[in-house]
């Protein structure tokens, strides 16, 4: 009988903050973040965790979130190039959208929020329509990842960026680049356009701002003024130093004479006008803001400059040029490197914006008159760097984790940071006994012991002369061993000593018991179970085993290539296993250090390895991002979880082994769980090689064939789920087509009877096919076409071969007369079937009839639906305009209408006041 394993799956996810861009909803009181695969929405005022969205099935982490304009709408872009819409209002899955073959670098929404464009590291630019979640078309053009996409509504045109260092206006009608911005030397990391539509600007990794006219939008001045020159202050190609000489707003002195000026062609759709300089060494963002007041700088390193706008048609000047409209306001500094920022979405909350931070942190800031405010920082509830090594307590309450600059106490059931107390960087901690201290051994060699109850560090000892490895406690509980880079192990016992604060309290400390010098460094030491044998790993790729009470050698454990880096014994200290950065495990006996078995595990160095409790099955995490589950009898692997999104360093098991806790380079820490579903080894094997099967069929060779030297293309793309969803189609054209003949024939007896005037008992009688689920042939087949999702289905079609085109354009005819059923998603199939197999259709006669027929009803139904709509907008419109002239304000203007109940409502209450009031005097008097 095959044995079967309970699985591990991920239960929940902390010590996230912000992993790619934030946004502020349309209230600016909530920031939306990605964080790793999930979506956090975060509460600025009470710093804490909102909603967590995600998906059970997604693993790829979220590289870009946009926001709507409206704020009802929430598009995330994925690592694996997929989209998904969220509704803002119930935080429900809207719809996926599946194109690009590289993580999605930029996305942005029109005005109304029913057209989406993205950007990606394929350096192509797809558009798509939100409301029939399909792609429109893909634009191809640049030769290196896309940076920024900003949609010209005005004039329907669409402006890209890209490392490439060009940017490019499309034109959305054409589909075709109607102009290529050269000049700039470097990347662009970004662009923006202002709200009138009227500027253009972009940064790159110098000092500039390099800003265009959009020219066709700008307004003309009032009659009898005089239209003003546009004067371009800096060349854009002009070499890239900070200059001397400063004008008093900051700008550099320089006379127009002298500058070697582009010619521009006044065909030209965006003109250059001109740069500002920035103080910074480089820039990597512009954005801004929703009322084109502020203008706001990002460098790469600490500091956000404020830019105040005035806009053109303001500037009562003959001569306009760019540092007359662009004046340096102010320079905000923040606490760590800045990564993103993001103004308030709506034109109220203009003036409040958040800065994503390198170090997994953000700030929320508020621009005022005199100057800026910080209004929150969200910090606590995840480590800046690394989380280098995990501890669960005693009782699985409380787990502590280390970085390069804190230890951070969590409690297990809420998950909230209990306790963040600074330190030197942190390899490896413990709880002391009874879980009131935390002992943690740095990088620096020094041992620091915390109290969590005051989070004071109460002892700081000098251990080791290198960085200290790893630390064990004694399976007494009395004292612990430390490991480190200087090889030596030393012994280390429990005392307490009297504050010299406080004569009345004690504090805990550590007293030097002995030492064991070896001949490499240590990099992991552990004591068995029964407190006989202590193991220890070195860095000249051997283990040794000592005896615990004399120290004395036992066995020498050597077969690994590369240095040990860690290990772990069984509970019933019969079996030792060594992960080493040759990326094998080797499972070994402790009587007489036989190998048992050795096997190559994972793709990179194997970091951390813990035996599941009372059981020879152990995990192992790995720089390869894995985490694996695995049998030491039967050395098998059981199961792989691919969930982290960087080098997995630690590992916290729990004292029953019902779940295990992970940390990452990704700065997240991760809870798995035992679950009741079985596992099945070769099941999942098949599974795994089907996912490889996948990848290899979105994998892009990126390859110049002619289809891809095109500007523009569909924006489908073929995956395993519509090669799945196309063969569902066709197993449903088969079962129809079956059951279609089968119930002729029926009938087809049924008539020879009647006419030979024999009974019908001779016969069996029709039953239906069970697999239709009781629907009629025609009903099923439409209910198995509409559960494709609509951006997949015409690569789902595609896969349909040409021998079930009749059935289907049969049904076609057949669909188009009954009312229940959507027109559009008629139309939409059969001109995509028609297109792609139009050379076969254009040779068959015996289609002729059927697209004929075809081609008659649905304009008839789409004319039919034309006129519903017709009437039902004149119906609206009607009903308009008799409430507007009723009621006095204009249709759907809720503020007018809120504010008019208000102040009836105020009315009334003063009344009722006032009446009050005579009713009480007439009582006195």
């Amino acid at each position: 009988m095959v044995k079967a394993y309970l699985k591990f799956d991920q239960d929940r996810v902390f010590g996230l903050i912000s992993t790619s861009n934030s946004v502020l909803d349309r209230s600016g009181k909530l920031a939306i973040t990605g964080c790793g695969e999930r979506i956090s929405v975060w509460d600025l005022r009470k710093q804490t965790l909102v909603k967590s969205i995600f998906e059970e099935d997604v693993k790829s982490e979220i590289s870009i979130v946009s926001l709507s304009k409206d704020g009802t709408l929430l598009a995330t872009g994925y690592s694996d190039g997929s989209i998904r819409i969220f509704s803002m209002n119930d935080y429900s899955l809207q719809s996926v959208f599946n194109g690009h073959r590289g993580s999605i670098s930029c996305l942005t929404f029109n005005t109304l929020g029913n057209i989406l464009v993205s950007g990606s590291k394929d350096t192509e630019i797809i558009v798509w329509d939100v409301i029939t979640e399909s792609g429109l078309f893909r634009l191809r053009g640049h030769r290196d990842m896309i940076t920024a996409v900003r949609i010209l509504e005005r004039s329907n045109h669409l402006i890209t960026s890209s490392k490439d260092g060009f940017i490019k206006i499309w034109d959305t009608e054409t589909q075709h680049c109607i102009q290529t911005i050269v000049g700039h030397r470097n990347p662009i990391w970004n662009i923006d356009v202002n709200p009138d539509e009227t500027r253009l600007v972009s940064c790159t990794s110098d000092n500039q701002i390099r800003i265009w006219r959009i020219a066709s939008n700008e307004k003309a001045r009032a009659d009898g003024e005089k239209q003003p020159k546009f004067n371009v202050n800096i060349p854009i190609n002009s070499a890239v130093s900070i200059p001397d000489e400063f004008n008093e707003d900051g700008t550099k002195k320089v006379n127009p004479a002298d500058l070697d000026l582009e010619i521009v062609s006044e065909e030209e759709f965006a003109k250059y006008y001109g740069s500002i300089t920035v103080k910074a060494e480089s820039v990597s963002g512009v954005r801004f803001d929703p009322t084109n007041k502020i203008l706001a700088v990002q460098s790469t390193g600490k500091f956000v400059d404020l830019f105040k706008i005035t806009h053109y048609d303001i500037i009562k000047m003959d001569e306009i040029s760019v540092t007359d409209e662009f004046r340096h306001r102010q320079t905000i500094k923040t606490s760590s490197k800045v990564r993103f920022f993001s103004f308030g979405n709506d034109v109220k909350t203009w003036n409040k914006f958040v800065i994503t931070l390198a170090g997994n942190s953000l700030e929320a800031y508020e621009i005022k008159e005199d100057g800026f405010e910080v209004t929150s920082t969200l910090d606590q509830a995840g480590h800046r760097s690394d989380v280098r090594s995990l501890t669960l307590s005693s009782n699985d309450s409380m787990i502590a984790s280390t970085s390069s600059e804190s230890v951070k106490v969590w409690n297990m059931k809420s998950l909230l940071c209990i306790r963040s107390i600074p330190c030197d960087y942190g390899l490896c901690t413990v709880f002391a006994p009874g879980n009131l201290h935390i002992i943690v051994g740095t990088k620096t060699g020094s041992i620091e012991v915390f109290e969590l109850a005051s989070a004071n560090k109460v002892a700081s000892i000098k251990a080791h002369e290198g960085s200290v490895w790893s630390i064990a406690l004694t399976p007494d509980l009395r004292g612990i061993v430390s490991g480190g880079a200087d090889k030596q192990v030393k012994f280390w016992d429990f005392e307490l000593i009297t504050n010299p604060e406080n004569p009345k309290q004690k504090d805990l400390n550590l007293s030097h018991s002995q030492t064991l010098k070896l001949e490499s460094d240590v990099l992991a030491v552990k004591y068995s179970k029964n407190n006989k044998l202590l193991a220890v790993s070195l860095l000249d790729n051997t283990v040794k085993i000592f005896y615990s009470d004399t120290l004395k050698f036992h066995l020498s454990l050597y077969g690994h290539k590369l240095p040990v880096m860690c290990l772990d014994i069984s509970d019933d200290s019969t079996l030792i296993i060594t992960g080493s950065a040759d990326k094998n495990i080797k499972i070994w006996g402790l009587d007489y250090g036989d190998c048992h078995k050795s096997f190559f595990a994972h793709d990179d160095s194997i970091m951390q390895l813990a035996f599941i409790p009372n059981t020879h099955h152990f995990i192992s995490t790995s720089k390869d991002k894995r985490i694996k589950y695995w049998d030491g009898d039967k050395f098998e692997h059981i199961q792989t979880i691919d969930t982290h999104h960087g080098e997995v360093w630690s590992i916290a098991m729990g004292s029953v082994g019902d779940f295990f806790v992970t940390g990452s380079h990704d700065r997240s820490m991760r809870v798995f769980t035992q679950t009741e579903t079985p596992i099945f080894v070769e099941s999942d094997r098949q599974r795994e090689m089907e996912q490889n099967w996948e990848a290899t069929l979105e994998d892009d060779t990126r390859m110049r064939t002619k289809e891809m030297l095109e500007e523009n293309a569909a924006a489908g793309k073929q995956s395993l789920e519509t090669i799945m969803a196309g063969e569902e189609i066709l197993d449903a054209i088969e079962l129809v087509v079956l059951e279609n003949f089968k119930k002729q024939e029926y009938e087809r007896e049924v008539e020879e009877l009647k006419k030979t005037g024999e009974s019908l008992d001779s016969i069996l009688p029709y039953s239906p096919n069970i697999m239709l689920l009781g629907l009629s042939p025609s009903d099923y087949l439409w209910n198995r076409m509409n559960r494709v999702r609509p951006s997949d289905l015409e690569e789902a079609l595609r896969v349909l071969p040409f021998s079930v085109m009749r059935p289907l354009f049969e049904h076609f005819n057949e669909w188009v007369d009954q009312q229940g059923k959507n027109v559009e998603y008629i139309f939409k199939c059969s001109f995509f079937l028609i297109q792609t197999h139009q050379n076969q259709l254009s040779v068959s006669s015996e289609f002729i009839p059927i697209l004929q027929k075809l081609n008659t009803k649905i304009k008839e139904r789409l004319q039919n639906e034309r006129n519903r709509l017709g009437f039902n907008r004149s119906a609206l419109t009607f009903v308009k305009r008799e409430i507007e002239i009723n009621q006095q304000y204009k249709f759907f203007d809720t503020e007018t209408y809120l504010n008019k109940n208000k102040n009836s409502k105020d009315s009334n209450n003063n009344k009722d006041k006032n009446n009050k009031e005579k009713s009480l005097k007439r009582n006195r008097k």
